[in-house]
């Protein structure tokens, strides 16, 4: 294969893993000389394949260690949750040999740590990175530690990981990781590549009067760990805008969530506008999250959904004339009023209320006619007539009566 061919190779989505020896391996096994590209190989190029294994990987190839040589062994971070692209520090600490009675190794021993990855999933580790340190014989324990960068994979959901440690005292065998191993042990990790997980709700937009509305919360992405998907919960609350609880626009809403952490997820609530018959034109609130359950996987809570409680109440222009049918009575005298409430557009007026105070001087008010379907009550001198209905460009009329009382 020549460099346009495997230019053309990579660029069809195969995959190119240069390593140390200034050897290359391809994903189809085929083994070519780095000077073939015209380059020098200088380390470790590697990207990881779209179509990586996410969550159940297969297992990899099979490998026996000399347990005669040194034992290695893995620190607790080396498994779990990561941000995918991530740089994560691994290290790995060489001791003494796994074989009771087994010899050790001298002062000054050089061991190489190689740590390889299955991007593939086909159950063969490609070689990530690897590095040495010297034995030390008068340490507490005996032997030394070796630190060494590795990059979590990129990908767009969450994916899980094989891994392997190996020890070698070449930096190449055993080859991928495979095989016998007889240069000492080995050791085998899962690691997820964690993305960022982030709830979301939907903005919506509801007439004020036409009752609870619904919003939606959902979960992006995956929010997975070793052992599978973490559930978790979020709180979330109301907050003013231009509609407010202080001018009874709505009613205050809070409560918790619960997801089961699984991409697409999502939960519901409501908030529920309070009815009026006052044009205000559309008002807003907000809605938030917080308190989330789950302070390890960074889950993004920041967004906030707006709320638009559309004006249903249409406008109208009302004017009001009183008058009374005796402008002269004597004491004692019934005198008869009448209030008529024109409508003179641009919409029909329903469910009006008129209010009016009974002048001083007058007892014994009582009404006199009310169109049907509205009410009219007394108290005091305050006069209460409601459920009116008021066609475009049309009117309504009431009459109540009072006696004239001395002056």
């Amino acid at each position: 294969m020549g460099a346009q061919e495997l230019l053309a190779y990579l660029q069809n989505g195969h995959m190119m893993f240069l390593r140390s020896q200034n050897r290359t391996k391809i994903a189809n096994d085929r083994a070519i000389h780095a000077s073939t590209l015209g380059i020098a190989a200088v380390g470790l190029i590697l990207t990881f394949p779209v179509s990586a294994q996410r969550y159940t990987p297969v297992g990899l190839c099979a490998i026996t260690n000399d347990s005669a040589y040194e034992s290695i062994t893995l620190p607790i971070l080396i498994g779990g949750d990561y941000p995918s692209g991530s740089v994560l520090a691994v290290p790995v600490t060489v001791g003494d040999t796994e074989q009771p009675g087994g010899g050790q190794a001298a002062t000054g021993d050089v061991e190489n740590i190689i740590i390889s990855l299955d991007s593939d999933n086909d159950g063969t580790p490609e070689q990530l990175n690897n590095a040495s340190c010297n034995y030390d014989q008068t340490a507490t324990p005996a032997g030394c530690v070796v630190t060494q960068n590795i990059t979590i994979p990129s990908v767009t959901e969450d994916t899980t990981y094989r891994g392997r440690v190996t020890l070698s005292y070449n930096n190449l065998d055993p080859a991928n990781g495979c095989g016998v191993n007889g240069f000492g042990d080995s050791e085998d990790f899962l690691i997820v590549a964690d993305v960022q997980e982030t709830i979301t709700i939907t903005d919506v937009s509801a007439p004020e009067d036409g009752g609870p509305i619904t919003l939606t919360a959902t979960l992006s992405h995956n929010v997975r760990d070793a052992s599978g998907f973490v559930a978790f919960t979020v709180d979330y609350q109301t907050s003013d805008g231009t509609a407010t609880i202080g001018d009874s626009d709505y009613t205050a809403s809070s409560g918790t969530l619960t997801f089961t952490g699984q991409a697409g997820s999502s939960q519901t609530f409501t908030v529920t506008p309070i009815a009026d018959g006052v044009p205000e034109g559309d008002q807003t609130l907000a809605v938030s999250l917080s308190n989330l359950s789950n302070t390890t996987h960074g889950i993004d809570i920041s967004d906030t959904a707006i709320v638009t409680l559309l004006e249903d109440d249409a406008e109208v222009a009302l004017d009001i004339v009183k008058t009374v049918n005796d402008n002269s009575p004597n004491v004692g005298d019934t005198v008869v009023f009448t209030l008529r409430v024109n409508n003179v557009g641009p919409s029909a007026a329903f469910n009006a209320a008129v209010q009016d105070l009974v002048p001083a001087g007058f007892s014994s008010v009582a009404p006199v006619s009310v169109p049907p379907g509205s009410s009219f009550s007394v108290a005091g001198n305050t006069i209460n007539w409601t459920g009116v209905d008021v066609p475009v460009n049309g009117s309504a009329t009431a009459t109540f009566s009072a006696v004239v009382l001395p002056p």
